[in-house]
C-alpha cells in the first residue's frame, strides 16, 4: 500500500468533523482553527501530505500530554498498576492520524483484507452489531434444534496479568 495524497476539500472534511477539544499543545484552540480553516487549509493539507509521503511527522507534532487515569472509580488510587495512560496529542496529529486511519481501512476494505465478522475499528460497526450477530446465531440454532453454546472471555484486565518483568528484558 502506498499513501495518496489529500486533496484541500478532503483535509476540510476531516477538520470540520472532528470535535472542538484542543490541546495544550495546540499553537491555537481548535474552534478559532475551524473557524478559519480556509485560510490555514493549503498549510495543513501540504504538512498532511509530507508527512504521508515522507511517512514521518514533525517533531513537535510528534508530543504527547500524557495524563494518567484511575482504570476504575473503586480502585485504590495510591496503587499505580490501577491507573492507565491517555495521551493528549495536537489537532494537527489526530488530523494525520484521521487521514492515515482512513486510506488504510479503505485498502483493507476496498482488497477484502478486513475480516467480515470484526466489529473493531469499522464504520457501522459496534459492540451491539457483534452481539446481535450471535444472538441471531443463536436464535437460528435453536429454530434448527441444535444447541448453542457460547464461551465468553473478558479480557480487559489482561494487561495488568502479564508479568511485565518479562518484558521489558
Amino acid at each position: 500500500m502506498t499513501w495518496r495524497e489529500v486533496p484541500a476539500n478532503e483535509v476540510r472534511q476531516i477538520v470540520m468533523a472532528a470535535t472542538v477539544k484542543s490541546s495544550f499543545l495546540d499553537p491555537i484552540p481548535t474552534f478559532l482553527l475551524r473557524e478559519y480553516v480556509d485560510t490555514v487549509l493549503p498549510f495543513l493539507t501540504a504538512m498532511i501530505n509530507v508527512s504521508l509521503r515522507e511517512g514521518c511527522l514533525p517533531s513537535p507534532h510528534k508530543i504527547a500530554v500524557v495524563t494518567p487515569l484511575l482504570k476504575k472509580a473503586s480502585l485504590d488510587p495510591h496503587d499505580l498498576k490501577n491507573y492507565r495512560s491517555v495521551s493528549d496529542l495536537s489537532f494537527v496529529s489526530t488530523l494525520v492520524e484521521r487521514v492515515a486511519v482512513k486510506q488504510l481501512t479503505d485498502y483493507l476494505e476496498s482488497n477484502r483484507l478486513m475480516p467480515l465478522l470484526q466489529s473493531a475499528y469499522r464504520r457501522h460497526h459496534s459492540t451491539e452489531t457483534a452481539l446481535l450477530k450471535i444472538l441471531s446465531d443463536a436464535l437460528i440454532a435453536a429454530d434448527d434444534k441444535k444447541v448453542t453454546l457460547l464461551a465468553l472471555l473478558d479480557l480487559s484486565a489482561a494487561f495488568d496479568c502479564i508479568d511485565h518483568e518479562i518484558l521489558t528484558v
